[in-house]
Protein backbone atom coordinates (compact mmCIF):
# COMPACT_ATOMS: atom_id res chain seq x y z
CA UNK A 1 0.00 0.00 0.00
CA UNK A 2 1.34 3.47 -1.09
CA UNK A 3 1.66 5.92 1.90
CA UNK A 4 0.54 9.29 1.30
CA UNK A 5 3.81 10.64 2.75
CA UNK A 6 5.75 9.03 -0.07
CA UNK A 7 3.69 11.51 -3.06
CA UNK A 8 5.35 14.15 -4.44
CA UNK A 9 4.24 17.15 -3.02
CA UNK A 10 6.51 19.97 -4.37
CA UNK A 11 8.89 20.38 -7.40
CA UNK A 12 11.70 23.19 -6.82
CA UNK A 13 14.33 24.54 -9.34
CA UNK A 14 17.35 26.49 -8.67
CA UNK A 15 18.92 28.41 -11.31
CA UNK A 16 22.80 27.98 -11.34
CA UNK A 17 25.62 30.19 -12.60
CA UNK A 18 29.32 31.01 -11.99
CA UNK A 19 31.62 32.81 -13.87
CA UNK A 20 35.01 31.75 -15.37
CA UNK A 21 38.64 32.73 -14.24
CA UNK A 22 38.96 33.70 -17.90
CA UNK A 23 36.82 32.95 -21.17
CA UNK A 24 37.62 29.43 -22.91
CA UNK A 25 36.27 25.93 -24.11
CA UNK A 26 36.61 24.08 -27.04
CA UNK A 27 37.76 23.53 -30.54
CA UNK A 28 34.34 25.24 -31.81
CA UNK A 29 33.23 27.22 -28.82
CA UNK A 30 34.19 29.44 -25.86
CA UNK A 31 32.14 30.16 -22.71
CA UNK A 32 32.74 32.99 -20.18
CA UNK A 33 30.18 31.18 -17.88
CA UNK A 34 28.95 28.08 -16.09
CA UNK A 35 24.94 27.05 -15.83
CA UNK A 36 22.69 24.85 -14.65
CA UNK A 37 19.04 23.58 -13.02
CA UNK A 38 19.35 21.96 -9.83
CA UNK A 39 15.99 20.22 -8.80
CA UNK A 40 14.39 19.11 -5.47
CA UNK A 41 11.74 17.33 -5.08
CA UNK A 42 9.91 17.20 -1.54
CA UNK A 43 7.01 14.86 -0.27
CA UNK A 44 4.36 14.46 1.54
CA UNK A 45 6.01 13.75 4.42
CA UNK A 46 9.46 15.91 3.93
CA UNK A 47 11.50 13.86 2.33
CA UNK A 48 13.80 15.24 -0.74
CA UNK A 49 15.97 14.03 -3.37
CA UNK A 50 18.11 16.23 -5.50
CA UNK A 51 17.85 15.89 -9.78
CA UNK A 52 20.05 17.81 -12.18
CA UNK A 53 20.01 19.25 -16.13
CA UNK A 54 22.68 21.35 -17.16
CA UNK A 55 22.47 22.34 -21.29
CA UNK A 56 19.19 25.01 -21.34
CA UNK A 57 18.41 25.47 -17.98
CA UNK A 58 15.27 27.97 -18.35
CA UNK A 59 14.21 25.57 -21.37
CA UNK A 60 14.15 22.57 -19.04
CA UNK A 61 12.40 24.57 -15.88
CA UNK A 62 9.90 25.98 -18.24
CA UNK A 63 9.26 21.92 -19.34
CA UNK A 64 9.00 20.93 -15.96
CA UNK A 65 6.83 23.35 -15.07
CA UNK A 66 4.24 23.48 -17.78
CA UNK A 67 4.57 20.06 -18.80
CA UNK A 68 6.00 17.70 -17.02
CA UNK A 69 4.76 18.48 -13.40
CA UNK A 70 0.94 17.52 -13.81
CA UNK A 71 2.54 13.80 -14.58
CA UNK A 72 4.84 14.30 -11.20
CA UNK A 73 2.98 15.48 -8.47
CA UNK A 74 1.15 13.34 -6.31
CA UNK A 75 2.77 10.21 -7.91
CA UNK A 76 4.86 8.20 -5.38
CA UNK A 77 8.73 7.74 -5.16
CA UNK A 78 8.45 4.36 -4.42
CA UNK A 79 7.84 3.92 -8.22
CA UNK A 80 10.29 6.14 -9.97
CA UNK A 81 10.29 4.17 -13.32
CA UNK A 82 6.52 4.57 -13.03
CA UNK A 83 7.06 8.35 -12.92
CA UNK A 84 9.78 8.18 -15.47
CA UNK A 85 7.25 6.79 -17.98
CA UNK A 86 4.27 8.98 -17.35
CA UNK A 87 7.12 11.90 -18.14
CA UNK A 88 8.05 10.00 -21.52
CA UNK A 89 4.29 10.00 -22.39
CA UNK A 90 3.88 13.77 -22.51
CA UNK A 91 7.51 13.57 -24.34
CA UNK A 92 5.55 13.03 -27.84
CA UNK A 93 6.61 14.63 -30.23
CA UNK A 94 10.10 16.16 -28.80
CA UNK A 95 11.35 12.21 -28.14
CA UNK A 96 15.21 13.04 -28.43
CA UNK A 97 15.59 16.36 -27.45
CA UNK A 98 15.12 19.09 -24.74
CA UNK A 99 11.81 16.84 -22.96
CA UNK A 100 14.34 13.90 -22.26
CA UNK A 101 16.79 16.98 -20.61
CA UNK A 102 14.17 17.86 -17.98
CA UNK A 103 13.08 14.76 -17.42
CA UNK A 104 16.45 13.43 -16.40
CA UNK A 105 16.65 16.36 -13.38
CA UNK A 106 13.28 14.82 -12.02
CA UNK A 107 14.40 11.08 -12.63
CA UNK A 108 17.44 11.44 -10.61
CA UNK A 109 16.00 13.28 -7.75
CA UNK A 110 12.80 10.63 -7.46
CA UNK A 111 15.94 7.97 -7.17
CA UNK A 112 17.62 10.24 -4.71
CA UNK A 113 14.29 10.65 -2.84
CA UNK A 114 13.63 7.29 -2.65
CA UNK A 115 17.19 6.65 -1.46
CA UNK A 116 17.27 8.99 1.05
CA UNK A 117 13.31 7.73 2.33
CA UNK A 118 14.89 4.25 2.14
CA UNK A 119 18.03 4.77 3.87
CA UNK A 120 19.96 3.08 0.72
CA UNK A 121 21.70 4.27 -1.94
CA UNK A 122 21.04 4.33 -5.34
CA UNK A 123 23.43 1.38 -6.24
CA UNK A 124 22.00 -0.45 -3.96
CA UNK A 125 17.97 0.57 -5.56
CA UNK A 126 19.57 -0.60 -8.54
CA UNK A 127 20.36 -3.93 -8.09
CA UNK A 128 24.02 -3.86 -6.38
CA UNK A 129 27.43 -1.85 -7.25
CA UNK A 130 29.88 -4.00 -8.62
CA UNK A 131 32.38 -1.67 -7.70
CA UNK A 132 32.88 0.40 -4.77
CA UNK A 133 35.51 2.89 -6.10
CA UNK A 134 35.93 4.19 -10.05
CA UNK A 135 38.89 4.19 -12.45
CA UNK A 136 38.97 8.41 -12.97
CA UNK A 137 40.41 9.90 -15.99
CA UNK A 138 40.93 13.90 -15.96
CA UNK A 139 39.29 16.22 -18.43
CA UNK A 140 40.76 18.87 -19.75
CA UNK A 141 42.40 21.62 -19.69
CA UNK A 142 39.69 23.92 -21.54
CA UNK A 143 41.61 25.65 -24.34
CA UNK A 144 41.86 29.51 -23.52
CA UNK A 145 40.20 32.00 -25.81
CA UNK A 146 42.92 33.82 -28.07
CA UNK A 147 45.38 33.82 -30.72
CA UNK A 148 47.33 30.90 -28.94
CA UNK A 149 44.52 28.24 -27.88
CA UNK A 150 46.99 25.79 -26.08
CA UNK A 151 48.41 28.30 -23.68
CA UNK A 152 49.06 26.52 -20.40
CA UNK A 153 48.48 23.11 -21.84
CA UNK A 154 51.38 21.12 -20.53
CA UNK A 155 51.23 23.24 -17.26
CA UNK A 156 47.46 21.66 -16.83
CA UNK A 157 48.33 18.15 -18.14
CA UNK A 158 51.35 18.23 -15.22
CA UNK A 159 48.99 18.88 -12.91
CA UNK A 160 46.70 16.30 -13.48
CA UNK A 161 49.42 13.90 -13.23
CA UNK A 162 50.69 15.36 -10.21
CA UNK A 163 46.78 15.13 -8.51
CA UNK A 164 47.25 11.25 -8.95
CA UNK A 165 45.22 10.91 -12.03
CA UNK A 166 46.48 8.09 -13.93
CA UNK A 167 44.67 8.80 -17.73
CA UNK A 168 43.75 11.96 -19.30
CA UNK A 169 41.68 13.03 -22.20
CA UNK A 170 42.74 16.55 -23.63
CA UNK A 171 41.05 18.60 -26.39
CA UNK A 172 42.00 19.29 -29.51
CA UNK A 173 40.49 20.26 -33.15
CA UNK A 174 43.25 23.27 -33.17
CA UNK A 175 44.79 22.61 -36.20
CA UNK A 176 46.49 19.67 -37.63
CA UNK A 177 50.04 20.79 -36.60
CA UNK A 178 49.09 22.06 -32.92
CA UNK A 179 46.96 19.22 -32.18
CA UNK A 180 49.65 16.65 -33.24
CA UNK A 181 52.63 18.81 -30.99
CA UNK A 182 49.56 18.95 -28.10
CA UNK A 183 49.14 14.91 -28.60
CA UNK A 184 52.66 14.18 -28.10
CA UNK A 185 53.18 16.72 -25.41
CA UNK A 186 50.49 15.14 -23.48
CA UNK A 187 51.88 11.79 -24.04
CA UNK A 188 55.21 12.76 -22.96
CA UNK A 189 53.68 13.57 -19.59
CA UNK A 190 51.30 10.94 -18.62
CA UNK A 191 53.98 8.75 -19.86
CA UNK A 192 53.57 5.42 -22.19
CA UNK A 193 51.54 3.16 -20.64
CA UNK A 194 48.44 5.50 -19.13
CA UNK A 195 45.56 5.79 -21.45
CA UNK A 196 45.45 9.02 -23.39
CA UNK A 197 42.36 10.33 -25.10
CA UNK A 198 41.44 12.85 -27.63
CA UNK A 199 38.17 15.19 -27.75
CA UNK A 200 37.88 17.06 -30.81
CA UNK A 201 34.51 18.32 -29.67
CA UNK A 202 32.66 17.84 -33.50
CA UNK A 203 35.50 20.25 -34.84
CA UNK A 204 37.14 17.80 -37.65
CA UNK A 205 36.04 15.87 -41.04
CA UNK A 206 36.34 12.54 -41.71
CA UNK A 207 39.54 12.98 -43.95
CA UNK A 208 41.44 15.11 -40.80
CA UNK A 209 40.03 12.90 -38.12
CA UNK A 210 41.74 9.92 -40.33
CA UNK A 211 44.84 12.13 -40.90
CA UNK A 212 45.39 13.07 -37.63
CA UNK A 213 44.87 9.91 -36.08
CA UNK A 214 47.62 8.51 -38.73
CA UNK A 215 50.17 11.17 -37.74
CA UNK A 216 50.03 10.17 -33.74
CA UNK A 217 49.86 6.65 -34.12
CA UNK A 218 53.12 6.19 -31.60
CA UNK A 219 50.63 8.03 -29.30
CA UNK A 220 48.77 5.27 -28.60
CA UNK A 221 45.77 7.07 -28.45
CA UNK A 222 42.82 5.10 -26.33
CA UNK A 223 39.86 6.88 -28.17
CA UNK A 224 39.03 9.85 -30.46
CA UNK A 225 35.91 11.26 -29.10
CA UNK A 226 33.20 13.32 -31.16
CA UNK A 227 35.54 13.68 -34.49
CA UNK A 228 32.19 14.84 -36.08
CA UNK A 229 28.78 16.35 -35.28
CA UNK A 230 27.07 13.95 -32.70
CA UNK A 231 24.67 13.26 -35.02
CA UNK A 232 26.87 12.08 -38.11
CA UNK A 233 26.35 8.47 -38.04
CA UNK A 234 27.09 8.25 -41.54
CA UNK A 235 30.53 10.16 -40.86
CA UNK A 236 30.96 7.68 -37.43
CA UNK A 237 30.23 4.76 -39.49
CA UNK A 238 32.95 5.70 -42.14
CA UNK A 239 35.67 6.50 -39.64
CA UNK A 240 34.63 3.29 -37.83
CA UNK A 241 35.40 1.14 -41.01
CA UNK A 242 38.66 2.88 -41.39
CA UNK A 243 40.50 3.78 -38.16
CA UNK A 244 42.33 1.23 -35.58
CA UNK A 245 41.46 3.64 -32.65
CA UNK A 246 37.99 3.24 -30.96
CA UNK A 247 35.50 5.94 -31.20
CA UNK A 248 33.44 7.24 -28.75
CA UNK A 249 30.34 9.76 -28.06
CA UNK A 250 26.91 10.30 -27.24
CA UNK A 251 26.83 13.03 -24.53
CA UNK A 252 24.49 14.82 -26.16
CA UNK A 253 22.15 11.52 -27.09
CA UNK A 254 18.85 11.89 -25.55
CA UNK A 255 16.95 8.60 -25.40
CA UNK A 256 17.93 4.73 -25.75
CA UNK A 257 17.07 4.76 -29.10
CA UNK A 258 20.03 7.26 -30.17
CA UNK A 259 22.30 4.93 -28.62
CA UNK A 260 20.57 1.89 -30.33
CA UNK A 261 20.88 3.26 -33.86
CA UNK A 262 24.98 4.17 -33.51
CA UNK A 263 25.27 0.44 -31.73
CA UNK A 264 23.16 -1.23 -34.57
CA UNK A 265 25.73 0.83 -37.32
CA UNK A 266 28.77 0.15 -35.52
CA UNK A 267 29.87 3.35 -35.32
CA UNK A 268 31.40 3.81 -31.70
CA UNK A 269 33.14 1.59 -29.08
CA UNK A 270 32.72 3.36 -26.15
CA UNK A 271 29.48 5.32 -25.33
CA UNK A 272 29.45 8.33 -23.20
CA UNK A 273 25.31 8.87 -21.88
CA UNK A 274 25.30 12.03 -19.96
CA UNK A 275 22.67 11.35 -17.06
CA UNK A 276 21.80 15.06 -17.05
CA UNK A 277 21.07 14.89 -20.44
CA UNK A 278 19.95 11.23 -21.84
CA UNK A 279 16.85 10.90 -19.94
CA UNK A 280 18.50 10.38 -16.15
CA UNK A 281 18.85 6.99 -14.16
CA UNK A 282 16.29 4.91 -15.79
CA UNK A 283 16.96 5.79 -19.27
CA UNK A 284 20.80 5.33 -18.44
CA UNK A 285 19.72 1.75 -17.44
CA UNK A 286 18.46 1.09 -20.36
CA UNK A 287 21.42 2.22 -22.60
CA UNK A 288 23.58 0.07 -19.98
CA UNK A 289 21.76 -2.95 -21.20
CA UNK A 290 22.15 -2.13 -25.01
CA UNK A 291 26.01 -1.37 -24.34
CA UNK A 292 25.53 -5.24 -22.47
CA UNK A 293 23.93 -6.59 -25.93
CA UNK A 294 26.41 -5.10 -27.88
CA UNK A 295 29.62 -5.76 -25.58
CA UNK A 296 30.13 -2.27 -25.55
CA UNK A 297 32.00 0.02 -23.36
CA UNK A 298 30.47 2.60 -21.39
CA UNK A 299 32.57 5.68 -20.03
CA UNK A 300 29.97 8.24 -18.47
CA UNK A 301 30.07 12.04 -20.03
CA UNK A 302 30.10 13.64 -16.37
CA UNK A 303 29.34 18.14 -16.87
CA UNK A 304 27.40 20.43 -14.46
CA UNK A 305 27.61 20.16 -10.76
CA UNK A 306 27.93 18.00 -8.31
CA UNK A 307 24.38 16.50 -8.14
CA UNK A 308 25.54 15.38 -11.93
CA UNK A 309 28.63 14.04 -10.78
CA UNK A 310 27.23 12.22 -7.70
CA UNK A 311 24.59 10.22 -9.56
CA UNK A 312 27.35 9.95 -12.38
CA UNK A 313 29.51 8.18 -9.89
CA UNK A 314 26.16 5.68 -8.36
CA UNK A 315 25.95 4.54 -12.20
CA UNK A 316 29.40 3.65 -12.90
CA UNK A 317 29.39 1.96 -9.83
CA UNK A 318 26.97 -0.59 -11.76
CA UNK A 319 28.51 -0.50 -14.97
CA UNK A 320 29.42 -4.09 -16.35
CA UNK A 321 33.26 -4.48 -16.88
CA UNK A 322 33.76 -7.19 -18.88
CA UNK A 323 35.00 -9.15 -22.25
CA UNK A 324 37.19 -6.95 -24.39
CA UNK A 325 36.14 -4.10 -21.90
CA UNK A 326 38.07 -4.96 -18.77
CA UNK A 327 39.56 -1.47 -18.67
CA UNK A 328 35.69 0.22 -18.45
CA UNK A 329 33.49 1.95 -16.78
CA UNK A 330 36.21 4.97 -17.06
CA UNK A 331 34.55 7.97 -14.72
CA UNK A 332 35.19 11.43 -16.46
CA UNK A 333 36.06 14.09 -14.07
CA UNK A 334 36.11 17.75 -15.34
CA UNK A 335 38.91 19.67 -14.21
CA UNK A 336 38.24 23.09 -15.48
CA UNK A 337 37.23 25.65 -13.17
CA UNK A 338 33.80 24.63 -11.59
CA UNK A 339 32.52 25.77 -7.90
CA UNK A 340 29.01 24.12 -8.72
CA UNK A 341 30.62 20.71 -8.80
CA UNK A 342 33.47 21.66 -5.60
CA UNK A 343 31.36 23.41 -3.14
CA UNK A 344 29.04 19.92 -3.46
CA UNK A 345 31.70 17.23 -3.59
CA UNK A 346 35.25 17.47 -4.06
CA UNK A 347 37.04 14.21 -4.38
CA UNK A 348 40.95 13.14 -5.02
CA UNK A 349 41.91 10.13 -7.22
CA UNK A 350 43.76 7.79 -4.68
CA UNK A 351 46.95 6.30 -5.44
CA UNK A 352 45.83 4.31 -8.27
CA UNK A 353 43.92 6.81 -9.55
CA UNK A 354 40.51 6.00 -8.50
CA UNK A 355 37.83 7.57 -6.86
CA UNK A 356 35.38 5.89 -4.07
CA UNK A 357 31.74 6.06 -4.82
CA UNK A 358 29.71 7.66 -1.26
CA UNK A 359 27.62 4.46 -0.49
CA UNK A 360 25.18 6.47 2.00
CA UNK A 361 21.79 7.39 0.74
CA UNK A 362 20.36 8.33 -2.31
CA UNK A 363 23.47 9.89 -4.42
CA UNK A 364 25.88 9.15 -1.59
CA UNK A 365 26.03 12.63 0.27
CA UNK A 366 23.41 15.24 1.55
CA UNK A 367 22.89 17.71 -0.73
CA UNK A 368 22.69 21.33 1.10
CA UNK A 369 21.84 24.23 -1.15
CA UNK A 370 23.05 26.94 1.25
CA UNK A 371 26.98 25.75 0.08
CA UNK A 372 25.68 26.89 -3.43
CA UNK A 373 24.31 30.21 -2.12
CA UNK A 374 26.47 32.51 -4.06
CA UNK A 375 25.86 30.94 -7.36
CA UNK A 376 21.98 30.56 -7.06
CA UNK A 377 20.87 33.21 -9.04
CA UNK A 378 16.85 32.26 -9.50
CA UNK A 379 14.63 29.77 -7.82
CA UNK A 380 10.69 28.82 -8.46
CA UNK A 381 8.48 26.05 -6.70
CA UNK A 382 5.24 24.42 -8.26
CA UNK A 383 3.04 22.57 -5.46
CA UNK A 384 0.15 20.02 -6.20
Amino acid sequence: MISTADTIARIEGYFLRCAMPEPAGNALRVFSERAGLLVRIVTAGGQEGWGETWAYPHAAAALIQHQLAPHVLGRSITNPRGIHQAMLAAAVPDRRGQTHMALSAIDIAVWDALGRSSGRSIAELLGGALRSEIDAYASGPLLPAGANRYAGFEQAVERFVADGFQAVKIRVGIGFEADVRAIEAARAIVGAEAPLMIDLNESSTVGDTLALADATTASRLAWIEEPVRHDNTASYRRLAEKLSVPLSGGESFCGVQAFRDVMVDGALAILQPDLAICGGLTEAMKIAGLADAFDTAIAPHVWGSGVNFLASLQYASLLSGYGKNPGFPLFEYDKSHNPLRAAIFDPRPDGRGRIAVPDGPGLGIPIRIETLGEYVTGRWSISA
